[in-house]
């Protein structure tokens, strides 16, 4: 074999030994697509556990925190919405909460009985309460573009309920889910 033919081998080898810019480009849209059905299950999960969790806390939270409230208080919601009296000890809202008035105080009363004053999704809940009625309505922001889809399922969870009267779903920036609850 001759010097020229050697080279030419030698050199053809060379060009072959890394990858064409079809095959990268190839390989980089594989990764992209795997990284983004990742994500969308990732998310779906993380939506799944959090619909868990409200739905825990509606289901069973609320009526505790209700029951433990009327247990101390002859049996009746009255006076829930009371000023805090002096030497009353409740948990401080959080700032940037917005409740109000006889609304903060029936929500720091909750609280005091084990509530997080948050959602899953770090928003805060409010609380009225009617006494002629003598009905307690929660509401659950519900933000994001799938706040319905999120309303549905735990609208179903809720349903038939022991102390829960009524779902609502209210559409808006966050959406929001009233839950009413027997207090009597």
């Amino acid at each position: 074999m001759n010097s020229a033919t050697l080279k030419n081998q030698l050199r053809n080898r060379d060009k072959s030994k890394g990858f064409t810019l079809v095959e990268l480009i190839a390989v980089v849209g594989i990764i992209s697509m795997i990284a983004i059905y990742i994500t969308i299950e990732i998310n779906q999960s993380s939506d799944d556990a959090k619909i868990g969790i409200a739905t825990a806390f509606l289901v069973s939270n609320v009526p505790n925190a209700l029951s433990s409230y009327r247990a101390r208080h002859l049996g009746s919601c009255r006076g829930i919405d009371d000023a805090i009296a002096t030497g009353e000890t409740v948990p401080t809202l959080t700032t940037g909460d917005s409740a109000t008035g006889a609304n903060a105080f029936v929500k720091q009363r909750l609280m005091k009985r084990g509530l997080a004053d948050t959602t899953p999704w770090d928003d805060f809940w409010s609380v009225t309460y009617n006494d002629t009625s003598r009905e307690v309505t929660l509401t659950y922001p519900i933000p994001g573009t799938n706040a319905q889809f999120i309303a549905n399922d735990l609208e179903a969870n809720l349903a038939g309920q022991g102390q829960i009267i009524s779902t609502t779903f209210s559409t808006g920036s966050p959406g929001s889910l009233a839950v009413v609850y027997n207090c009597s």
